[in-house]
């Protein structure tokens, strides 16, 4: 049975990043090599995120999830189709905005259409993980699968603006239904100058499951355009696994 991961959280939380990894971790499914579909979406159109996981990919190797919610009926082969996939992990793909798009590029489409989009997708893959907009009411995805998604993820930035979001912000997400009881929250340190404070923050964000620390190596290969490649640091590598580990047995 197929899965839809919501990640989502404070802005800046890194959750562009870390839902890429996600959905690497989960094709791997910790056996080193890929055994299972994971697509990642990334439905946000204010900054596109194809162009920055693809930056060394030509333009007409680029697909868009646009292309996709606008046609009037969705397939799994039209979804499969304008998915990216990766060379050697074909059951590895990436579906997004590209550059240049934005919410004007395409006709606006519905809540309808949205639930539409999320029950084909989890007919082509086993895990569907989706990069959620930080403001539902500003993404029809977004909202569509917060609402249905088997596990939320919500990512939180260890800092004062980070702090401030999340005290302003929860009270509000509770009453839409966006964050639900079993929603797991982990500290996203995407910093380095926050590392030491990630655990004292802790504490004040109510309850927090898991820090994901900081990686120098993850951020090259973000500069580099090698995010679909395996992070080879050990410590930020074992808080993904144990976060994939969790949404297995979800």
């Amino acid at each position: 049975m197929s899965k839809v991961i919501a990640v989502w959280g404070t802005p800046g939380s890194g959750k562009t990043t870390f839902a890429a990894k996600l959905a690497s971790s989960l094709n791997m499914g910790g056996k080193g090599k890929s055994i299972h579909s994971a697509i990642a979406v990334f439905p946000d159109f204010t900054a596109p995120v194809v162009p920055t996981i693809f930056p060394n990919k030509k333009s007409d190797e680029l697909f868009s999830l646009g292309s996709v919610l606008q046609k009037p009926d969705l397939t799994k082969n039209l979804i499969v189709s304008n998915t990216i996939f990766i060379k050697d992990r074909t059951n590895l793909g990436f579906l997004g905005y590209t550059a240049g798009e934005n919410r004007f590029s395409y006709a606006e489409y519905t809540r309808d259409k949205a639930d539409a989009f999320l029950d084909c997708i989890t007919g082509v893959s086993e895990y569907v993980v989706v990069d959620c907009s930080s403001n539902p009411e500003d993404n029809m995805l977004t909202m569509a699968t917060l609402e249905r998604a088997d596990i939320a993820i919500r990512l939180l930035s260890p800092d004062l603006k980070g702090l401030s979001y999340h005290l302003s912000q929860t009270p509000i997400y509770i009453r839409f239904g966006y964050m639900k009881d079993d929603c797991i929250q982990a500290i996203n340190v995407t910093t380095p100058e926050y590392q030491y404070s990630a655990a004292d923050m802790k504490g004040h964000f109510g309850k927090v499951e898991y820090i994901v620390p900081y990686s120098q190596t993850l951020k090259e290969q973000y500069m580099q355009g090698t995010l679909t490649e395996t992070t080879k640091d050990k410590k930020y590598t074992s808080a993904v696994e144990a976060i994939r580990e969790r949404v297995v047995k979800v």
